[in-house]
């Protein structure tokens, strides 16, 4: 929708992409998993943000840093899976600390250097995949 700011200058919100929502729903579910020691939770978290990755609508930015960033976060993914399946509770979390290290890095490149800005927080839950 459409919304005025206080200088009276219209603006147009645009919700945030359903993959982005997708990676936050996962992230979830990785936190839920490492905080109740629910190795299957985890797994499945980090399953899901592997096809995140691998989804070809997350192709359409052909900048470098941020193909680099893509990879990164598909290669943590994977690593976080096998830590999960052996049950190994330090290596997922140590694992999800570099995560969101590099969630938060791709963000700044794409804020700072790429000027794409998520203008509105979402107005419904979290779509998962």
């Amino acid at each position: 929708g459409t919304g005025a700011s206080r200088s009276g200058e219209q603006r147009i919100e645009e919700p945030i992409p359903g993959l982005m929502l997708a990676k936050l729903a996962s992230s979830q579910a990785i936190v839920a998993g490492l905080v109740s020691k629910d190795f299957d939770q985890i797994r499945r978290g980090a399953k899901d943000m592997v096809r995140i990755c691998d989804a070809s609508e997350w192709e359409g930015n052909t900048d470098e840093v941020y193909a680099h960033h893509r990879r990164e976060l598909r290669r943590q993914a994977i690593k976080l899976n096998q830590m999960a399946q052996d049950q190994n509770l330090d290596g997922a979390a140590y694992i999800y600390t570099q995560t969101v290290s590099t969630c938060i890095t791709c963000h700044q490149h794409c804020r700072d250097v790429l000027r794409i800005a998520e203008r509105s927080r979402p107005q419904s839950g979290v779509i998962r995949i």
